[in-house]
């Protein structure tokens, strides 16, 4: 019985010793000396001299794919025509009024005589009004002319088109 247990103990020293003369060194040191299996002396392989016999901090492991949840994406085109709905229930004016009303003090002052220089609220929301009505038409007839052409995207020259057809802006 102690010939058997001796026997494996070496031929565990044996395929320790053969694996690193192939593979480089072991965590496995034997004391000098000693012949046999029977004296030597096994560090944990956990450990390391370096870094003062603690254990080194284990890398922190991703989540598995399968627990974390995926956020719900629609269709392409879902939420456009969601937005188109709600944009054409709301009465409200799109463009901010702030900037609006500096841009057309800037073009008032560029553009008019210096005595004129003041607008009236009333005046300033009808012009923003128009504005607008006049953007959202352009924008659905150069739509018609970028689905015509097979696209949907919209281009500089749909713009260009749908301005020169329905005869608004400088003509060219």
């Amino acid at each position: 019985m102690a010939r058997t247990k001796h026997f494996a103990t070496k031929s565990r020293t044996d395929a320790n010793a053969s694996s690193s003369q192939a593979a480089g060194p072991t965590t496995t040191s034997t004391t000098r000396g000693t012949e046999g299996g029977d004296n030597t002396q096994q560090t944990n392989p956990t450990t390391s001299p370096a870094t003062g016999g603690r254990r080194p901090r284990r890398a922190r492991q991703a989540m598995p794919r399968g627990s974390q949840k995926k956020p719900y994406r629609y269709k392409p085109g879902t939420v456009a025509l969601r937005e188109i709905r709600h944009f054409q229930k709301q009465t409200n004016l799109l463009i901010p009024a702030a900037s609006f009303i500096r841009q057309v003090r800037s073009i008032t002052h560029a553009l008019a005589p210096p005595q004129i220089n003041r607008w009236t609220a009333e005046a300033l929301v009808a012009l923003q009004e128009a504005a607008e009505d006049y953007l959202v038409g352009l924008f659905s007839d150069s739509m018609l002319c970028a689905i015509h052409a097979r696209r949907v995207t919209l281009m500089r020259k749909d713009f260009e088109l749908a301005r020169r057809l329905g005869g608004k802006g400088r003509p060219w």
